[in-house]
Parts: structure tokens; C-alpha cells; sequence
């Protein structure tokens, strides 16, 4: 690898030691704001944010047409259940009955 080399003077590091840099730089100058959400895809991986961060439920917001609107459940859908709920994580946008559904989407990854 080229750039391991050219370290502009600098004392010269092992290639362990550049990549843990590159990648510690890469995450300061782009976090987590490069992550990008593509809609109706979800991971497989065991790094889902839902289920390392922190999230509170909170009512759906009102719209110019609805002043109090539902949605279908996202955990209710997969498991072809018809339940409608005025509940959702803002932080992943994904509408949830409060009761277990909220829970089962924050802690399973395959809920």
C-alpha cells in the first residue's frame, strides 16, 4: 500500500498503526452523519443502531390532512398482524405499539 509509505516526513508507523489512524480520522471528519437510510431496507449486521442506541417512543406527529394519525406497525406487519398504532421512534421513523412491539424492535434483530 502506497499511502502507508508516504507519511510526509513523519516517523514511520507500521501498517497496523496507519490503518487504526485512517479509520479514527475517517469517523472524526465524517461520523455517524455519513450513514445514510435507504428506505425499506434494513440490516443484517449486529451493529443496528436501533439496538445499541437509545430510543424513546413518542406519539406520530400531526400532518397538514391528519390531526391525529395512525400508522401500521412495523413489527404487527411482519408478523401479518393488521394493527394500526399512534406511536413511533422518531429516531428510526418506524410506527410501534408501545405495549411489546416497541421493545421487540429495539432489542431483537430479527423481530
Amino acid at each position: 500500500m502506497v499511502i502507508c509509505h508516504i507519511n510526509s516526513g513523519q516517523t514511520k508507523i507500521d501498517h497496523f498503526k496507519f490503518r487504526v489512524e485512517l479509520v479514527q480520522a475517517l469517523l472524526i471528519e465524517h461520523g455517524s452523519e455519513s450513514v445514510r437510510k435507504i428506505e425499506g431496507h434494513h440490516s443484517t449486521g449486529k451493529n443496528v443502531p436501533r439496538l445499541l442506541e437509545r430510543h424513546f417512543s413518542g406519539r406520530i406527529p400531526p400532518t397538514e390532512k391528519k390531526a391525529g394519525p395512525t400508522k401500521r406497525c412495523v413489527v404487527c406487519y411482519k408478523n401479518n398482524r393488521q394493527k394500526e398504532t399512534v406511536f413511533w421512534c422518531p429516531k428510526c421513523e418506524a410506527a410501534l405499539c408501545v405495549e411489546k412491539c416497541f421493545k421487540e424492535f429495539h432489542t431483537k434483530l430479527n423481530f
